[in-house]
């Protein structure tokens, strides 16, 4: 008779449990590792093709955002802009939808938007069109368990991106131009700062933004940077409450260069400007803080006679830099958080 006692077989027993831990636990790390590597190269490429697809939505055509993001496929531009199964999953108009973005919240809205009227891109990887990272644990536990469950996890990521107006028109308007919020004032006179005389009925400044130092040629110089928003110019962001200098300049020339701008090269457009809180004399030497923003549509410099002044339509709105995106020509985009998904 055998002893009760006898424990032979008992290591087998328990390097076996051993290597099923074992395995199980490089099961984890593999499929950990794996999905950190599929979410991040897929995050990569979201934000690549979301920050293309917003410099296109000034254009309100779709198939231009649309061709934008596409052109950040792995097969296109950028070969070396991959991410898991980007061969046969790659982005495409089914992927991209837009947001109204709010700047004072910051916070999206509405994730439906039309884009005749939307601020903001979104690309997306998600549903059925997520990408499919392999797992290793599964497998594994279906051996041991005898199920039959997926092989791969979906990797849901996205990205918006959203565009804001830049302002590089030289002229600040004064408070006292803008009506009510939103309202349309027509045919206003702007009647910009003349360098040696006041009095003449004064509501709006020349301004070179941030430069204070600035004089005539630097006004001029921001109607070049306005006309092909090469960014000269401009130093730092411009929001409302940013202090910006008021410059004289020379009234004839630069009228004569705002004649040109607005009546030749850039004739029927809307414009961004700031507004400031003045009612008294331009001192380049007290920049004075935007508290509002005006879109003027301007239909006649005149610069004869005095007071000489640029005649125009006239909108106030603290909104204005997320609204004229489709009548402006210089732009700032960034990514913004979606905390509101959870991936």
């Amino acid at each position: 008779m055998q002893s009760v006692k006898n424990e032979g077989g008992s290591v087998l027993v328990f390097v076996t449990l051993m290597i099923v831990l074992l395995l199980i636990m490089v099961g984890m790390g593999l499929d950990t590792g794996h999905l950190t590597y599929a979410r991040n190269t897929g995050q990569g490429a979201v934000d690549a093709a979301a920050l293309a697809a917003v410099s296109g939505l000034p254009s309100r055509s779709a198939t231009e955002v649309q061709n934008r993001a596409a052109e950040f496929n792995p097969t296109k531009a950028n070969p070396t802009n991959t991410y898991t199964g980007s061969s046969m999953n790659s982005i495409s108009a089914t992927n991209v939808s837009y947001v109204t973005y709010d700047f004072a919240s910051n916070s999206i809205t509405n994730y439906n938007a039309p884009i005749a009227t939307a601020n903001g891109v979104r690309v997306a990887l998600e549903g059925t069109q997520a990408m499919k990272s392999p797992t290793f644990l599964t497998p594994l536990l279906d051996l041991f368990v005898g199920s039959n469950t997926s092989s791969t996890k979906n990797v849901n990521v996205s990205a918006v991106a959203v565009i804001n107006t830049k302002p590089a028109i030289p002229i600040a308007l004064w408070s006292n131009l803008c009506g009510a919020t939103g309202v349309q004032k027509n045919n206003v006179d702007i009647k910009l700062q003349h360098p040696t005389k006041t009095g003449l009925g004064e509501n709006a400044c020349w301004t070179t933004f941030l430069d204070c130092s600035s004089g005539a040629s630097d006004i001029k110089a921001l109607f070049q940077v306005a006309g092909e928003c090469s960014g000269g110019g401009l130093a730092g962001d411009i929001g409302l409450g940013t202090l910006i200098c008021q410059n004289k300049g020379q009234v004839n020339s630069s009228l004569q260069r705002a004649d040109e701008f607005f009546m030749t090269e850039h004739k029927n457009s809307w414009w961004l400007v700031p507004v400031i809180a003045g009612t008294g004399n331009c001192d380049a030497k007290d920049p004075t803080k935007i508290v509002n923003w005006a879109k003027i549509f301007p239909t006649e410099v005149n610069d004869k006679g005095n007071p000489k002044y640029i005649k125009a339509h006239v909108t106030c709105d603290p909104t204005l830099p997320e609204q004229v995106i489709d009548t402006n020509l210089c732009f700032s985009h960034r990514l913004v958080r979606e905390p509101g998904k959870g991936y």
